[in-house]
């Protein structure tokens, strides 16, 4: 099968940015740590970006289940308003990188344009802290907001999740988790091209193996890591589309890119979603790659719009 083409102006924007000198593929199988200096280091030469009148953004610290350390929370909110929807938030970057603050140029016009507390989760990384690690940050923060979100002008019973890349992953595990605790209830759950399966199988994983912005290989390195010793037989939780009962999760949407070898393992997803009469809603962007929501185009800005409707839907039923 022959790989379907990216949008020009995407294409471009890509080899024109700044992050294309960094070789992830390398780096995920030699040194993948180092991934994080290099983006720190790009991102210290990036005009800061200013806060929107009348949005607050501040960094909070919550207690974890671990008495020694706290887990800290990067949010976003309409200044003076109250019940507001909350939306809870996991970064991407390969289990492995990234942080709350690359988010900023879209959570600081996501938060006024809907009216809603956007809660970004600074969880713990791979390969210094394997699974469970990041799914036990974000079940201790669900917990959390469900008795204290008021503090910060959030609706305790309102509560969302999303998240894009490896954080999609982790918000998809975080929602089985949730429905089996039975102690939060959660309204929806937004996935943005996420990884669901470790085995690398899907056709479009053959086809698209060397896809700009995400490759087989780079996705083999980012699960050998986040699952750590238990990477021939995963832990519950871990690789949502093992999970065998799909029944009685959140409503969902999930967002794929054309041109992405993760979108066929996504698509199987959100196919079993259906199956499990979960209302589910699939949206495929065409000529899009992986994380094309970064980079400034057309593309990037009609979707903008697009998620924004969504997301208004989702988070004002």
């Amino acid at each position: 099968m022959i790989q379907p083409p990216i949008e020009i102006e995407l294409l471009q924007a890509i080899q024109e940015s700044p992050y294309s000198q960094v070789d992830y593929d390398y780096l995920l199988a030699h040194q993948p740590t180092q991934i994080r200096l290099e983006e720190q280091q790009l991102a210290a030469m990036e005009e800061p970006l200013t806060i929107p009148a009348g949005l607050r953004v501040e960094n909070h610290h919550i207690p974890s289940r671990d008495s020694n350390r706290s887990i800290r929370l990067r949010t976003y909110r309409p200044q003076d308003k109250k019940d507001l929807p909350v939306f809870v938030y996991f970064h991407g970057g390969a289990f492995i990188y990234g942080t709350p603050e690359q988010y900023d140029f879209i959570f600081y016009q996501l938060a006024l344009a809907l009216d809603v507390l956007v809660v970004s989760v600074d969880y713990r990384l791979a390969p210094e802290h394997p699974f469970p690690a990041a799914l036990n940050d974000g079940y201790d923060t669900l917990l959390w907001l469900a008795q204290e979100a008021h503090q910060w002008g959030g609706n305790t019973e309102s509560i969302s999740i999303g998240g894009s890349s490896a954080g999609g992953t982790i918000a998809a595990s975080l929602a089985q988790l949730a429905r089996d605790k039975n102690e939060v209830f959660l309204h929806h759950q937004y996935l943005l091209y996420p990884p669901m399966d470790h085995r690398l199988q899907t056709p479009s994983m053959q086809t698209l193996a060397h896809a700009s912005m995400q490759s087989k290989q780079a996705a083999a390195w980012m699960w050998h890591y986040y699952l750590g010793a238990h990477r021939t037989t995963p832990l519950p939780y871990a690789v949502p589309l093992l999970q065998t009962d799909l029944s009685h999760l959140p409503p969902t949407t999930i967002i794929v890119a054309e041109v992405d070898p993760l979108k066929d393992e996504a698509k199987q997803y959100a196919e079993r979603l259906q199956q499990a009469g979960i209302p589910t809603t699939l949206v495929e962007a065409k000529g899009a790659t992986h994380v094309f929501d970064f980079f400034p185009t057309t593309m990037a800005r009609d979707f903008w719009q697009q998620q924004i409707t969504y997301l208004q839907t989702i988070l004002h039923p």
